[in-house]
């Protein structure tokens, strides 16, 4: 248990610079570099990933469930997972139409994967880190698009249909490999539905 908590709390930390310490990201920037900073924030978030993953089922133990969801509810959620994946997905394609209209479309790939995960999961640690994973997705929204309004970014110009078309596409292969395969291997639990 203590070993996820760990994880988790570093996973988000590495990535709340600029909701929470503005001001010292600035200041380490300028003292070790652009470059370095990404370098040491990517691996902080890998190292809380890692733990999180691997720990997953060990801290689940402890939990206490408090309702479990219908059919219905798992479908919408398998949806909702693939809208978040391609929003993810669409974070790191230069000139996709999705990236170039939500602005910010990681961060909402983040709230809407963490609002799926809390329609199925009814147990009491389920509930604690998706539902603190919604509320930090909604201040980092919130944040960057403060930031967004005080500082001009170039967006790209005219989006892609091919890099549109291919964000879709790789979406659409990842939550097929989760569904099918991927998130038992990561979290132990199967997707599939049988009857």
């Amino acid at each position: 248990m203590t070993s996820f908590v760990t994880g988790f709390i570093i996973f988000l930390i590495s990535h709340s610079a600029n909701i929470f310490f503005q001001n010292l990201k600035t200041i380490l920037v300028k003292k070790v570099g652009l470059l370095l900073w990404k370098t040491i924030v990517s691996l902080l978030a890998i190292l809380g990933f890692v733990l999180m993953v691997t720990h997953y089922q060990e801290a689940k133990s402890f939990s206490i469930t408090l309702w479990s969801p219908n059919i219905p509810i798992l479908y919408l959620s398998y949806i909702l997972n693939f809208f978040a994946i391609w929003l993810l997905v669409s974070a790191y394609v230069p000139r996709n139409v999705i990236k170039l209209k939500l602005k910010h479309p990681m961060i909402l790939g983040v709230k809407t994967w963490a609002f799926a995960h809390l329609l199925v999961n009814g147990d009491t640690f389920s509930i604690f880190v998706f539902g603190i994973t919604l509320a930090w997705a909604v201040f980092s929204f919130r944040s960057a698009r403060k930031m967004a309004s005080m500082i001009a970014t170039d967006q790209g110009g005219k989006y892609s249909i091919h890099a549109s078309a291919a964000t879709f596409f790789i979406g659409i292969m990842i939550w097929l490999y989760i569904i099918r395969a991927g998130h038992e291997y990561l979290a132990g639990i199967g997707l599939l539905i049988t009857t």
